[in-house]
């Protein structure tokens, strides 16, 4: 039996009426976020306008998984009339399309973070799906949606915290220095802004320029590959033999090569330099006690890091 929200909206007949007619389209997912704002958190609503935005947004796109600037601008406009999350059905939404996401423009997780800390410090956590809450305060609910938008995928740096995100939790720590945080957001904080510092250097998606263009090009390669195929029925059993061992080593070398270059890097990504860390002096030096989540963000450093100057190993015996 299909279940009513507060707003008497039957999600179930919602469903059929958008995917009974075929995909999922912008209008739908307008029409979804607009009616969320009245709806309330039934969970077959939520689930329903989660599965459409990630549809539309992240689906019915080429190439699948790519979030283009227009339609991230167009979704951020269609957020709480353009005036920032206004309940926790858009939040659902937004945290859909980036979870769904292969990459996504930066602006639209950057519009989720400042979301996200606005709450927090205004206490409006009904816009990210939180319970009532005096400002300036972490919750755990917060935590998980600072999680959600620090780690999406955005182009060019997939699952890896940007300084735009760690700069915005240095913002909420010190905001909320003195406060009863829940006790995950310092490790979460510690974590975050070390995969800034020090983090694995991820191999990039390719661009959506870079993808489409590559989808071209194998349509063309699989043309001249049948083309090939045809002429090759001629060759030898020992010709096509050579040419497999050949395929063979020019892979292995490959793979060798690509091998030394990924532990390189992850070296390289490891230690901090001296720019990070004039940058996260400059963030832990604001005045006053380090904060919990500092200090754990400093113990964390210490721990993980395999290397670090002297500047940054003299802060270590302030860690937790």
């Amino acid at each position: 039996m299909a279940t009513t929200p507060a707003g008497g909206v039957d999600a179930a007949q919602l469903r059929h009426a958008i995917y009974d007619k075929g995909a999922a389209t912008r209008v739908d997912l307008a029409g979804l976020l607009a009616l969320g704002r009245e709806a309330g958190d039934e969970p077959a609503f939520l689930a329903l306008l989660a599965e459409v935005a990630a549809d539309v947004m992240t689906e019915e796109v080429d190439p699948v998984g790519y979030v283009s600037e227009t339609d991230a601008d167009w979704l951020v406009a269609q957020l709480g009339d353009g005036a920032g999350l206004s309940c926790r059905a858009e939040f659902e939404a937004l945290k859909a399309v980036l979870g769904h996401a292969v990459s996504a423009p930066a602006s639209l997780a950057a519009f989720g973070l400042r979301e996200v800390e606005r709450a927090i410090l205004t206490g409006r956590r009904a816009a990210v799906g939180g319970a009532a809450n005096e400002p300036g305060i972490v919750t755990a609910e917060d935590v998980e949606a600072l999680r959600a938008v620090c780690y999406a995928p955005t182009a060019g740096a997939p699952l890896h915290v940007g300084r735009d995100a760690a700069e915005a939790l240095f913002d909420i720590a010190h905001a909320t220095a003195t406060a009863q945080n829940d006790p995950a957001f310092p490790e979460f904080f510690a974590r975050a802004v070390s995969n800034y510092l020090i983090g694995a250097a991820f191999v990039a998606a390719p661009s959506r320029e870079a993808t489409l263009a590559e989808e071209r090009a194998m349509d063309q390669r699989v043309r001249f590959g049948a083309f090939l195929s045809r002429l090759a029925g001629g060759l030898t059993a020992s010709h096509a033999a050579d040419g497999r061992k050949s395929v063979e080593q020019l892979a292995e070398a490959r793979y060798r090569e690509e091998n030394d270059e990924t532990e390189a890097r992850l070296d390289a990504a490891s230690r901090i330099d001296a720019g990070e860390a004039k940058w996260v002096l400059a963030h832990l030096a604001r005045g006053g006690e380090l904060s919990p989540a500092e200090k754990r963000l400093i113990a964390f450093l210490r721990d993980e890091a395999n290397g670090a100057p002297p500047e940054i190993a003299a802060l270590f015996a302030k860690a937790a």
